[in-house]
């Protein structure tokens, strides 16, 4: 696998936990007590795994950019 396969299944990791975090969202107006905080919690972790996904996307997909700038 070359750094440019790993970036997109990066970025298609962000894409699917942000369609997980969008479907989730609407749950936080119906549930109420001790599976709101369930609900919220799942949502945090979510959305960190999302933006470490995103975090690292952007790195590696700027990887080979990086490089061609040391050599100049």
């Amino acid at each position: 696998m070359t750094i440019d396969e790993l970036a997109i299944e990066y970025q298609q990791q962000y894409k699917r936990l942000c369609a997980k975090i969008e479907g989730l969202r609407p749950l936080l107006y119906v549930y109420a007590g001790e599976d709101l905080v369930i609900l919220r919690r799942k949502l945090k972790i979510y959305y960190n795994m999302a933006s470490e996904c995103k975090c690292i996307y952007t790195i590696l997909s700027s990887y080979y950019d990086e490089k061609e700038n040391e050599n100049d």
